[in-house]
């Protein structure tokens, strides 16, 4: 288990002054809170004169519209790019130093075949850290946090620097997906960060109109939910299992099966699973709980991980129907043990629009 600086502030700015170049890489498939606190750190990067990169993935295909939006708008200016890119600037550097933000495992980051190449790691995140967490000179991991872009837009206003309504925007965004608009995982501290954004000109109504661009995809997730999604109950516990049973082989993006976990909780689940293909042959567990199961416990049977009140998994498999029966294996030792006795079909529901 890493150690967490309770004050990483001092240490990232002898870390940033003493860098020869800085990259910053969030999770793969990035998302508001991703890119926005990415851009967010570029910027404090580049208040001390230094040569500072965003990495993002090459398959432009798996960007959601309002980030793919954020990216295309701001490659030249944010200096955003690809992984390709990334290799030919760290060929011959020894002295680079890589900043993860909003991810600290190893399978979770753009830039995992290179963590190699740096000596510097330096992690930003509000995801709970594991044995799995990658190794760093300096980590600020703060689980009770809404969202990475909240720690590093709280981060920039204590090293004082002057940043554009751009970087405001997209912090601000990044804290809005990962609040659910002020729905979830909110604190004083996320509504007082988000008010300062605003004070350095960041626009809500631009804000929604990145959200907007995300409209299609909810559609996509709504017919996901109302049309794939199952009940079962596990003693007390009840769980949902979201799959696109009329057209299994659908491939998603991750984001959408996210979107799924968190739109079925709402039927008085205590957990929600949603299973789908984000590749040909590459299934996603996305995981959501009330606080009382810990589904990043149940993921990490997946190689996957999370906290306990959202996590995630991979898997490399064509059969998808086999992944759901695993999940449910899964479920009935963590959950019942011995006792619990093999739930058959009829104990289903199908979940009413």
């Amino acid at each position: 288990m890493p150690e967490v600086c309770k004050d990483l502030k001092p240490e990232l700015l002898r870390i940033i002054k003493t860098s020869s170049k800085i990259f910053i890489t969030g999770h793969s498939e990035p998302d508001f809170d991703s890119i926005g606190s990415s851009i967010g750190m570029l910027s404090l990067c580049q208040s001390f004169g230094k040569e500072a990169y965003i990495i993002v993935d090459d398959d432009e295909a798996s960007l959601e519209p309002g980030v793919k939006r954020i990216i295309d708008v701001n490659k030249g200016k944010y200096h955003i790019i690809k992984l390709n890119d990334f290799i030919d600037l760290t060929r011959d550097d020894t002295d680079s130093t890589l900043i993860v933000v909003d991810a600290n495992k190893k399978y979770q980051v753009s830039a995992t075949p290179f963590l190699d190449r740096f000596q510097n790691v330096v992690i930003i995140d509000h995801h709970n850290p594991d044995q799995h967490t990658i190794p760093a000179i300096a980590s600020y991991i703060n689980p009770k946090a809404s969202s990475a872009s909240e720690l590093v837009a709280k981060l920039l206003n204590s090293c004082k620097v002057r940043y554009d309504a751009n970087v405001a925007n997209y912090l601000l965004a990044g804290i809005e997906l990962d609040t659910n608009r002020y729905k979830k995982n909110t604190s004083s501290v996320t509504h007082d960060t988000a008010e300062k954004l605003i004070v350095r000109g960041a626009d809500p109504d631009y804000v929604n109109e990145l959200f907007l661009a995300e409209f299609e995809a909810d559609r996509r997730v709504n017919n996901l939910v109302y049309n794939g999604t199952l009940f079962a109950h596990y003693q007390h516990y009840q769980i949902s299992f979201t799959l696109n049973r009329e057209k299994p082989n659908t491939v998603y993006k991750k984001e959408d099966l996210a979107k799924a976990a968190e739109k079925a909780q709402k039927y008085q689940t205590d957990a929600s699973f949603a299973i789908g293909f984000v590749k040909d042959d590459l299934i996603s567990i996305s995981a959501r709980s009330k606080g009382y199961i810990d589904v990043g416990e149940i993921m990490e049977e997946f190689t996957g991980g999370g906290n306990t009140r959202s996590a995630a998994c991979k898997i490399s498999s064509t059969d998808i129907m086999s992944v759901e029966e695993k999940l449910k294996s899964v479920l009935d030792d963590k959950l019942t043990g011995s006792s619990q006795q093999v739930m058959t079909e009829k104990q289903y529901v199908k979940v009413k629009e």
